[in-house]
């Protein structure tokens, strides 16, 4: 046995074989037991590239049995969708149960061989599952050596059947619901469809103080209605005292203060409340809101929020999700959401709405709905209106009635840590009436800050009252 086998964390046992690599192409199956090649181990970070079925499942054993308790999984994404039903029934769903933690990244590079030249540099070891022709093994070995200089080990395990698990509903509805505004990058298209459906589209810009912004989102709408995609351009301010009323009369959009729309309900402060009082204002049967702060608009980011709803008949509900600035080394991945989002939402999504966690920005505010779904929703009227749209998106049909479109890069304004504090605030608390864990008990509603400095303590408090808006009522 060579140096390099001797520092295997475990030796060859009744479940797992493990062999030298020069013993390539002496691999033979074995009925009971898994077999390993490896150039041998290697201390420091570990990866698999995997495609699916018995081997690469048998791969997740090696690692186990390696004491690896962080998985790193890469797969190059199928064009035959039976074969993606293979990867997350073989290899996802066991994974979750038996890693500490998974980190299972999708790559759309042309071969195996260029995904190894992108993320290789980044680990010692690679696992393979093994080719399931004998012969094709040593080859597959050369052509890998060529490219990463790190141990590499092929595994083989028993040839069995595969039980598609039905449990990788979240990410068979990621694959299948999440999209690029690329994908309908062809207004001809969307015209044709929305002829074809018969449907009026308005686009709403709710407002405040965006001068140095709105101008520019309203001629890139402009552009999309010119091209017949869109009907109505309509802004909803909320009492500017700067230019931006001006600006958007200047282009001919329509604008109303939402305090004015229907004042018999009464006015409250929130962009929730200008979200619900748009309803009021358009006959439209989809209704898109689009942000005045976006610096880096296109009329791609119409098309993609817009699309699915127009290209598939069975989505109700789209949502945007943006391209940010912080990446994850080795991986090239962007950070899904905000700070909000990733310190607040999501734990909240997958310890109490689960069925939500495939949802990258599931705060972001640009969303197109059908107006006979939202005519349905109670709209809380200050922040967390985003969560209680999803939320009750998905309650009305299910979630496969809804998605998520990548827009692009967005740049705009963002909030200091206090704000995003009471942010986070009045979305826990809305998200909390949602799951009725208030009970017969109203939700506490005021924010408390303590601060200490040299001694002294001094105590902020700031009352948000959550609003629920009701169509018809």
């Amino acid at each position: 046995m060579t140096a390099s086998m001797e520092k295997w964390p475990f030796q060859s046992n009744s479940q797992i074989i493990i062999k030298d690599i020069a013993d390539i192409t002496e691999l033979p199956n074995y009925r009971e037991q898994i077999a390993a090649v490896t150039d041998g181990w290697v201390e420091g970070p570990v990866a698999a590239v995997l495609r699916g079925g018995s081997n690469a499942r048998s791969v997740l054993d090696v690692m186990v049995q390696a004491g690896i308790k962080e998985a790193h999984i890469y797969h190059l994404e199928e064009k035959i969708p039976q074969l993606e039903e293979v990867f997350l029934s073989s290899v996802v769903a066991p994974a979750h149960t038996l890693f500490d933690n998974v980190n299972i990244t999708w790559r759309r590079e042309a071969t195996i061989f260029d995904l190894i030249k992108s993320i290789g540099c980044h680990y010692n070891m690679l696992f393979f599952g093994a080719p399931l022709a004998q012969s094709e093994i040593d080859p597959l070995y050369k052509q890998l050596r060529q490219v990463y200089e790190g141990s590499i080990t092929l595994v083989r395990g028993p040839v069995q059947d595969i039980d598609f698990d039905q449990s990788d509903a979240i990410y068979r509805w990621v694959r299948e619901r999440t999209f690029e505004a690329a994908d309908f990058s062809l207004p001809s298209v969307l015209r044709a469809c929305k002829k074809n459906l018969g449907l009026k589209i308005a686009i709403i810009l709710p407002s405040l103080n965006e001068e140095k912004t709105v101008g520019n989102v309203i001629k890139t709408a402009l552009e999309v209605k010119d091209e017949g995609v869109i009907d109505d351009i309509i802004l909803i301010d909320s009492n500017s005292t700067d230019n931006t009323i001006a600006i958007a009369k200047s282009h001919g959009v329509p604008v109303y203060q939402h305090a004015e729309i229907v004042p018999e309900q009464g006015s409250y402060r929130g962009k929730g409340e200008a979200m619900y009082k748009s309803a009021y204002v358009t006959d439209a049967d989809i209704m898109a809101w689009v942000d005045t702060d976006i610096e880096t608009i296109t009329p791609r980011f119409f098309y993609g929020l817009l699309g699915p709803l127009l290209t598939h008949p069975g989505i109700k509900f789209s949502k945007g999700y943006f391209s940010r600035p912080v990446r994850v080394e080795a991986t090239g991945l962007e950070l899904g959401g905000g700070r909000v989002t990733e310190i607040l939402a999501r734990p909240w999504i997958n310890t109490f709405s689960p069925e939500l966690s495939g949802y990258i920005q599931p705060l972001a505010g640009t969303v197109a709905i059908y107006r006979d779904c939202l005519l349905k929703m109670r709209i809380p009227a200050n922040y967390g209106v985003e969560m209680a749209m999803l939320v009750q998106a998905v309650e009305q049909a299910d979630l496969w009635s809804t998605c998520q479109v990548n827009l692009g890069e967005v740049i705009h304004k963002s909030k200091g840590v206090i704000g995003l504090s009471e942010m986070a605030f009045q979305i826990i608390q809305v998200m909390a009436e949602l799951k009725g864990f208030h009970g017969e008990q109203a939700l506490p509603n005021i924010l408390r800050r303590v601060y200490s400095a040299h001694g002294d303590f001094k105590i902020d408090a700031k009352r948000f009252s959550t609003v629920w808006r009701n169509y018809g009522t």
